[in-house]
């Protein structure tokens, strides 16, 4: 607050005024912000906290009048922020687009007039817009867990999994769903072909989560995906081992491994019909 030629009875009131917003008497708040704006009716702090209290309210229109005054007197980038998200609220992004980016022309470096300014043109589907606002949020405070979250929306649309991941890391130890977090672990790590990885995160979000039982069907795959990777192509390898065995006798271990790769394929009735003959042939030579 800028206090030269301020009375400082007006000072007094309007201290007493934060003190009984922060015990949420707001009318007599409101009242002695009034007294202190008929000493000093430059008083642009008393306007804000004005609007600020009337948007608890609820009453928009108060808030719109008192924020709009306040920027008569001066132009401010807190106010054009707090009067943007009064549109912002009543879903009209547009509005409140032009308070967000006139906040952020007053001051380049206001972070929450960047992250408003990307949370808008998001809601307006102007996605590159929105990266460029939240990326000079997170190039401002790299750990900013709302800018990092819609980023990680925005490049996973994208199908950009590696930005995605690194937007998560900056708020892994911050970010209270961990559900959340290790589900888009999961995802992108199997995008990346990251297959153990996907297994592990997904399974924990799955167990943290009942609601993600959709991500049911990536586990399943990613035992499949998982073997590849040990094995090399399961399909070919059943195909050779099957032709070896048409020309020789089939011993324990090859029915064991044919059986176990049918399992990693997730045909087990296969793999059972395969070791209860090879049992019954056994029998029978017996």
């Amino acid at each position: 607050m800028n206090t030269n030629a301020l009375p400082s009875e007006a000072i007094s009131i309007y201290n007493r005024a934060l003190e009984n917003t922060n015990r949420g008497k707001y009318s007599l708040a409101l009242n002695e912000y009034q007294q202190a704006i008929k000493m000093y009716p430059y008083f642009i702090e008393a306007y804000n906290n004005m609007g600020e209290i009337y948007s608890i309210m609820g009453d928009r229109e108060m808030a719109i009048s008192t924020y709009t005054k306040a920027l008569g007197i001066k132009k401010n980038c807190k106010i054009l922020l707090n009067l943007g998200v009064e549109y912002y609220n009543t879903s009209n992004y547009e509005k409140a687009l032009e308070f967000f980016l006139d906040s952020v022309s007053q001051d380049q470096n206001f972070t929450e007039g960047h992250y408003y300014c990307g949370l808008a043109s998001h809601n307006l589907q102007d996605f590159k817009t929105a990266e460029h606002h939240l990326q000079k949020v997170v190039s401002f405070d790299s750990k900013h867990q709302k800018a990092n979250y819609l980023l990680s929306h925005i490049y996973y649309e994208w199908k950009e999994y590696q930005k995605v991941l690194t937007c998560l890391d900056r708020i892994w130890n911050y970010f209270e769903d961990k559900s959340f977090l290790n589900k888009y672990y999961g995802l992108c790590s199997y995008h990346l072909g990251n297959f153990k990885e996907a297994e592990k995160y997904l399974t924990v979000a799955l167990e943290t989560r009942p609601e993600y039982a959709k991500f049911k069907k990536y586990l399943k795959n990613l035992t499949y995906e998982n073997k590849l990777n040990e094995l090399g192509d399961i399909d070919k390898t059943i195909a050779l081992l099957e032709e070896e065995l048409v020309s020789r006798k089939p011993e324990l271990r090859d029915i064991t491994k044919l059986s176990m790769l049918y399992i990693f394929k997730g045909e087990n009735e296969k793999a059972e019909n395969i070791a209860s003959q090879f049992k019954e042939t056994m029998s029978h030579n017996g």
